[in-house]
Order: structure tokens, then C-alpha cells, then sequence
């Protein structure tokens, strides 16, 4: 690695500190602060990420990555690919609500950028493995999973409206997983 690399990998090292030190406050953190934490100069950081907001991001969208890699839900290996579908997605909302603006700022990151390969077309992937003894084709599957990753993601940023737009409030588990078994019951149903 060279020493620019080094440096960069450094302010994003720090900043994700700093990121899970504040549990999600990014408000609370500074330049300065991350500046002071990693030794360099304000200067150098504005000029590798331009903005705070960027930075953050950045760092955001690895820690996301790092949670994708990492997610196993708890799920019986016979259960019917309903069953494995809603019970990861119940296990992906958990951790969305547990950690809403580090989330928040992940889901947004995506529909402002997005990538073939970015947090949630990891998400989609991740689900696709439920699907494996769904009989339909491969395209098809692709959009159901989209579609379903989309649907929560929507349903997660407008969480704080849940209960006036959809009877369910978001913040309590059993009425977040009876939203869910809804929306994966008509999205993945056999008709």
C-alpha cells in the first residue's frame, strides 16, 4: 500500500470509530475531531473526500458491507423458502431499527449512487439464497428480491409513518414481522 492509500484507509479507520462511538450520531462528529484522531491535517481529508458527508458515507456503506458479509439469519435449513425469506428479512429489520441512522444513510447511499454490486444489491443477493426452490425463472427471482429489498427499505425510511400509512408501527417487532410476512407472502406466494 502506499502512503496515500495508508492515510485514507487511516481517516476512514478513524472515522468509523468515531461513527460507532456516537451509535449513529454523525451530527456529532466534526472534521476537526476526525482530523485530530488521525493526525492529519483538515486539509487532507476535504481534499481526499471533498465533504464530511462523503466521508461518512464511505465509511457507512463498509460497515454495511461488513454486517452483509457477516449475516447468517437463524434459520431452520428445512423451512419452506417463505419461511427463510421473512425470517432473514425479519433479522435485516432488526438490524435496520437498531441502527437507524447508519442505515439510513446506507439505503440513501445506494438510491443516490447506485452500483451493481452496493449494499443492497448485496441484500438482494444475500435473499436470492432463499429462493432456491422457488420454481420460477432466474430473472424473475432477481425482480421478486428487488422488489421485496425495496419495499422494506421504503417501508424502513418511512418507519416514523408506519402506523398512520399502514396500520403497523415499525418500532414494535410484532407488528414490524406482520408487515413483513404480508409483504413477502404477496410478492413470493406460489399463486
Amino acid at each position: 500500500m502506499n502512503k496515500t492509500s495508508d492515510i485514507k484507509e487511516k481517516i476512514i479507520r478513524v472515522t468509523t470509530e468515531l461513527i460507532e462511538k456516537s451509535e449513529g450520531n454523525i451530527d456529532a462528529i466534526t472534521i476537526r475531531q476526525i482530523s485530530e484522531k488521525a493526525e492529519v491535517g483538515v486539509g487532507l481529508i476535504n481534499y481526499h473526500f471533498q465533504t464530511k458527508e462523503n466521508l461518512i458515507e464511505i465509511c457507512i456503506q463498509k460497515m454495511i458491507e461488513e454486517v452483509i458479509s457477516k449475516f447468517k439469519p437463524n434459520v431452520d435449513a428445512n423451512a419452506s423458502y417463505l419461511e427463510k425469506i421473512k425470517a432473514a428479512a425479519k433479522s435485516v429489520m432488526d438490524f435496520l431499527i437498531n441502527n437507524p441512522a447508519v442505515s439510513r444513510i446506507s439505503i440513501l447511499g445506494d438510491y443516490n449512487k447506485p452500483q451493481l454490486i452496493d449494499n443492497t444489491m448485496k441484500t438482494v443477493h444475500g435473499f436470492s439464497y432463499s429462493l432456491k426452490e422457488l420454481e420460477t425463472t432466474a430473472d424473475v427471482k432477481k425482480i421478486q428480491v428487488f422488489g421485496f429489498v425495496s419495499i422494506l427499505q421504503a417501508a424502513f425510511l418511512r418507519k416514523d409513518l408506519s402506523k398512520q400509512l399502514f396500520g403497523f408501527d415499525f418500532y414494535i417487532k410484532e407488528e414490524r414481522d406482520k408487515l413483513i410476512d404480508i409483504i413477502a407472502d404477496s410478492i413470493f406466494k406460489e399463486r
